[in-house]
C-alpha cells in the first residue's frame, strides 16, 4: 500500500509540473517565450567515495525573462541516474529515473562575432520513480553550475558546450545520501 501512495504522488506531481509549465505558462511566469532550449549532458560521478552514480540529463528551458544582463528560464528535467553506493560497506543500486520542473540563470556576454561566453546556475525538483540513492527519498533536488560557451551561427539557431557541477541530495538532515557530479553538457536552442 506504501509503494501505490508513493507512485501516485509521484505521477501527480509530474502531471501537475508538466501541466503548469506547458498548458499554463502565463500562470507560471508573466512572460511570453519565443524559444526553446534543448540540453543534453552525462556527468560523472565525483568527490564521494562510497557513491558511484553517474546521471544522464535532459533539460527543456525556455526564456522567461531577461533583467541586467541576467536570463530568467524555466523548464523540465529528465534524468537517468545508474549506478550503486556502498554505505556501510554494503553495495546497493541506485538506477533511477527522475522528472520534475526546472529553473535555470543565465549570464551571457559576447566574446567574439558570434561566440557567446555563459555562466548558467539551474535547479530541478524532480520525482523519481523509486527511493534514490539507495536508502534516499522518491523525490530530490538537482542544482547545476557551470560555464558555456554559445555560438550563435543564426539569428535564430545556436548551439553551446558547457562543463557543469551537479550536485543532488533530498534537502533533508536524514535519509540525505546526496552526489556530486561533472561533465559536459551540449544545447541546442531555437528561437520562433
Amino acid at each position: 500500500m506504501k509503494k501505490l501512495s508513493v507512485k501516485a504522488v509521484c505521477l501527480t506531481a509530474i502531471l501537475f509540473s508538466f501541466m503548469m509549465i506547458t498548458f499554463f505558462p502565463q500562470t507560471v511566469c508573466q512572460a511570453k517565450a519565443g524559444n526553446v532550449e534543448i540540453q543534453t549532458e552525462y556527468l560523472m560521478h565525483r568527490i564521494y567515495a562510497r557513491r558511484f552514480i553517474d546521471n544522464y540529463n535532459v533539460h527543456v528551458f525556455q526564456k522567461a525573462h531577461e533583467h541586467a544582463g541576467l536570463t530568467f528560464h524555466r523548464g523540465l528535467t529528465f534524468t537517468r541516474a545508474h549506478g550503486y553506493t556502498t554505505e556501510d560497506d554494503i553495495r546497493r543500486n541506485s538506477n533511477a529515473v527522475g522528472l520534475g520542473p526546472a529553473g535555470m540563470i543565465r549570464w551571457e556576454r559576447p566574446i567574439s562575432g558570434k561566440l557567446y561566453g555563459d555562466l548558467e546556475f539551474s535547479g530541478s525538483f524532480l520525482i523519481y520513480n523509486k527511493s534514490f540513492p539507495a536508502q534516499g527519498r522518491p523525490w530530490g533536488f538537482m542544482w547545476r553550475v557551470g560555464p558555456r560557451l554559445t555560438w550563435k551561427y543564426t539569428k535564430d539557431n545556436s548551439i553551446s558546450l558547457g562543463y557543469m557541477f551537479s550536485h543532488s541530495s533530498n534537502g533533508m538532515r536524514t535519509k540525505n545520501p546526496g552526489h556530486h557530479a561533472f561533465g559536459f553538457s551540449l544545447g541546442f536552442n531555437h528561437s520562433f
